[in-house]
């Protein structure tokens, strides 16, 4: 709060004639207390005289809490405002307008006597045919009205209608208007009242532009004696207003009510009765002969030019786009002492809302104004800032809302002179507030446009799930290190997460980015500052490891990378463990791009994943042939699929007791145009990594039955034998596998009876509720279903037994040792022993020995195939061969 006694005043603008003269009047007044003074405009920067003939809505409680009452001048604040002011216990004075519904002392100019003045002085020089030329939207002009017809009638002039010319404003431009009207309606009067100084002088000029000369053809007297009625030709008579006399008085009332005096509400006027009238030449007044014109003129051209230049600087200043202009600095340029500006902060609250010292001014730079935490508006501006203030020597403080149309920014407040002299709608203070609003737009756009700029450019380089460097980024600094010399040696690793698939179908994708997430954590904690970790996409991850070429050495930073990856993570309250298969290249910057080292540490990975999963693998030349190999052979697959170079084999799966043919497993070969007939192994696995695993599936559901069918046909094979088909992973979740099947089947009028589809159990794992779901849907077409290569997967009795499942096919691994190890033989048992408890079916594969036929009839196997009984067949006898 400031030090003693501070009055507020609140204004519509804050300079000018009528303003300006008000504010010095109620300075003089406060200073003479011993008091201070805050000025606070409550309309926005640039507004326009229009605008303020409305109440205003401002709302904001700016200086309460260091100003005891208000001078409220002219529709500065509506009832609610000065409602609120007295429910804080601040006394308020009204200058020139009486708000409906508040009593308060009013303090109005004597219009009417100067009125009179004026209109009995054209009396005097003879004329009768007085028009009045005024702006009927603003209370004083209409009080001014009023008062011309009263002194005509007291004369005996009767009030002509025809001689009341309006003007559109209360300026220049308003004055011009009425002198069109004027000529118009054929120049009926002889004289004319204005009821301000600046429509009579735009008056003047346009009655001069249209060729009249006055005061011969009208004489003019005009009420203020503003600067410019001393520079217009002729110049002007007018009423000397006195404006700072009516301030004066409101200040001293305020001054009074808080001294404790009573003081009654209602009108009074100042300087009743003590009007003076100036006398100059357009009235007809001969020219007068002043004392010290030569000198008043010369000072008025002095301020003239530190205004312009003042302004050109402060406007240059601003318009400057390396500077900000928050920090006050284009100050210097004006005559303000001292400022400081408050930015609105975030999360506004509307009734005191708080501003964030953005930046001060002052001419001394040790003096600092600039409070520590943001303040609310009630104590804005800062009391060391009012302190700085002066009202004996015409220095307030001035508080200017910055704001432009519907931009709001704060609150600029500075210390500087009272301005009597310019026109109140182009005041400095106005432009200043909407040049830096503009300005602090501006600079935010472009903060923006550099905040926007620099993420696109983050977005471009780094990833945006982990925060990693992506491909771009991690390619560039490769690019870097083989540009180094001096046998400068680095390596790449890189890394492919096994187990991230089973991890987003199981717990979902949100699941999945944190798992990831987590893993970036854990890569970035493991490796140096210097060296490089990314994220590529998916589950694929990068280390450029810097300045370390030695292959032992990398070895050792994959296994430590390995080792902590493949700790448990936390993951939506569940623990999950991942592995990463890592494939390691030297870089050594001899005929290498970056590029060609990333492929080689790719295909060093695929290498390590092909062998095992969660391995790591060194790249050699080697390498680099097999994946072209395998680029090839993926170019060649697609053709195979349209060129039909695929085809069905067939192996028999056998009733072990009796030896008959019962079903048949579908077998995918290929028959390579150069290369001959291909196993699956050779080309599966580089289907699976090109997407091409469904449009086969597809093919070997639809060859399979067409085959089927024509065997039926032809008696080949009895009506209750079915063809066994593998189901891949993609086809089962992705390749729509029930409404293939039923398609084909409908196709080739085949019963799906005829037809087992076998999945791993993998494929189940990876959303148990889902598979089921689907699975059952199989099922419920007729079709029966195998988990294919059972105990090799992560299957539990308590998902088994929910499925299903018509047969568990045991996998070859442990039908080799069934005949010579006796723990192999208790595992084929235990597993013979749950399918029957299970309701399902079992089938051997891998049979190969009598040995092995024998011991499995023995355990109570029902079914096996393998090559004991006969390999894979393109096409079958009329009779099939039968088990030995």
């Amino acid at each position: 709060m400031a030090r003693g006694l501070t009055v507020g005043v609140l204004t519509p603008l804050l300079s000018g004639h009528y303003f300006g003269g008000l504010l010095r009047g109620v300075a003089r007044a406060t200073a003479a207390a011993g008091g201070k003074v805050v000025a606070v405009q409550t309309f926005d920067p640039g507004v326009d005289e229009i605008a303020y003939l409305d109440l205003s809505d401002f709302r904001l409680p700016v200086a309460w809490q260091h100003v005891a009452g208000f001078v409220v001048i002219l529709n500065s604040a509506d009832q609610r405002y000065l409602e609120a002011l007295r429910d804080a216990g601040k006394p308020v004075v009204m200058v020139s307008q009486e708000v409906p519904g508040f009593d308060c002392p009013v303090v109005l100019p004597d219009n009417r006597s100067g009125t009179q003045l004026a209109v009995e002085h054209l009396i005097e020089h003879g004329h009768e045919r007085i028009a009045f030329v005024g702006w009927m939207a603003q209370e004083d002009i209409r009080q001014r009205h009023e008062a011309y017809r009263e002194t005509l009638a007291a004369h005996g002039i009767p009030y002509d209608p025809e001689l009341l010319f309006l003007a559109d404003d209360n300026v220049t431009t308003g004055g011009e208007a009425a002198a069109e009207r004027m000529v118009r309606a054929g120049m009926p009067a002889t004289a004319c009242f204005c009821a301000n100084d600046y429509n009579a002088v735009g008056m003047i000029r346009g009655l001069t532009a249209a060729g009249c000369s006055l005061p011969r053809d009208l004489a003019v007297v005009s009420f203020d004696d503003v600067t410019a009625a001393q520079h217009v030709q002729p110049n002007l008579t007018t009423i000397d207003s006195a404006f700072d006399e009516v301030g004066q008085e409101a200040g001293e009332l305020l001054l009074a009510m808080l001294a404790g005096r009573e003081v009654r509400p209602g009108k009074r006027y100042a300087r009743e009765g003590r009007s003076r009238l100036v006398r100059r030449e357009s009235c007809g007044c001969a020219p007068q002969e002043t004392a010290g014109e030569p000198q008043r003129l010369a000072a008025e051209n002095q301020y003239l030019e530190r205004a312009l230049d003042s302004q050109y600087g402060i406007t240059m200043e601003l318009l400057r786009s390396d500077g900000n202009p928050a920090t006050l600095q284009w100050l210097e340029h004006s005559q303000a002492t001292s400022g400081c500006l408050g930015l609105w902060a975030p999360d506004r609250d509307e009734s005191d809302p708080l501003l964030e010292i953005a930046g001060t001014y002052h001419r001394d730079p040790a003096v600092q104004l600039k409070p520590d935490e943001p303040i609310p508006v009630s104590a804005f501006p800062p009391a060391e800032l009012i302190e700085e203030s002066d009202p004996g020597a015409g220095q307030i403080a001035v508080v200017v809302p910055v704001r432009l149309r519907d931009s709001d920014r704060g609150m600029l407040a500075h210390i500087g002179p009272i301005d009597t002299q310019k026109s109140s709608i182009v005041e400095t203070v106005n432009q200043w507030a909407a040049l830096l609003c503009g300005m602090l737009d501006h600079r935010a756009v472009v903060t923006s446009l550099r905040d926007q700029e620099d993420q696109l450019r983050h977005a471009a380089q780094y990833d945006r799930l982990t925060g990693l460097p992506n491909r771009t980024l991690f390619l560039e600094r490769v690019g870097q290190a083989l540009r180094r010399t001096g046998g400068y040696r680095f390596g790449i690793l890189f890394l492919d997460l096994d187990g991230l698939k089973v991890v987003n179908d199981s717990l979902g994708h949100l699941a999945g980015d944190r798992l990831l997430c987590a893993v970036a954590e854990r890569i970035s904690a493991e490796v140096r500052p210097v060296d490089t970790p990314a994220r590529f996409a998916g589950d694929e991850f990068a280390v450029l490891v810097d300045g370390v070429g030695d292959i032992a050495m990398l070895t050792a930073v994959a296994e430590r990378l390995q080792e902590a990856i493949g700790r448990p993570h936390r993951i939506a309250g569940q623990e999950v463990v991942v592995s990463a298969s890592i494939g390691i290249a030297e870089g050594t910057g001899q005929d290498q791009s970056a590029e060609d080292l990333l492929r080689n540490a790719d295909i060093a990975m695929y290498r390590a994943k092909a062998r095992k999963k969660g391995s790591h693998a060194v790249f050699d030349m080697s390498m680099r042939a097999e994946a072209i190999d395998r680029l090839r052979i993926e170019t060649e697959l697609r053709h195979a699929v349209a060129a039909a170079q695929l085809e069905l084999h067939y192996q028999p799966i056998v009733d072990l007791a009796t030896g008959a043919t019962v079903a048949l497993e579908a077998l995918l070969r290929w028959r390579h145009p150069t290369r001959g007939l291909l196993a699956p192994a050779q080309f599966l696995p580089v289907a699976e990594e090109a997407g091409l695993m469904v449009p086969i599936g597809r093919w070997v559901v639809a060859e399979a039955c067409r085959q089927l069918a024509s065997w039926r046909r032809d008696a080949v094979v009895p009506d209750d034998l079915w063809v066994s088909i593998n189901l891949s992973d993609r086809q089962f979740w992705y390749g729509d596998a029930a409404a293939t099947v039923a398609a084909s089947l409908e196709h080739e009028r085949l019963p799906a009876r005829c037809i087992a589809l076998e999945i791993t159990e993998g494929v189940v794992v990876h959303d148990v509720q889902a598979a089921q779901s689907m699975l059952q849907g199989l099922h419920d077409q007729g079709l029966k279903l195998y988990v294919d290569d059972f105990g090799t997967g992560y299957s539990s009795l308590s998902v088994l037994r929910e499925l299903p499942i018509d047969a568990l096919k045991i996998d070859k691994s442990f039908v080799s040792d069934v005949a010579t190890s006796a723990k192999a033989r208790e595992l084929v048992r235990t597993i013979i022993l749950m399918g029957h408890n299970l309701g399902m079916g079992v089938i051997a594969e891998g049979i190969e020995e009598p040995a092995q036929h024998a011991q499995l009839r023995e355990l109570g196997c029902e079914l096996g195939q393998g090559h004991l009984f006969s390999r894979p067949v393109r096409q079958l006898s009329p009779t099939p061969r039968q088990a030995p």
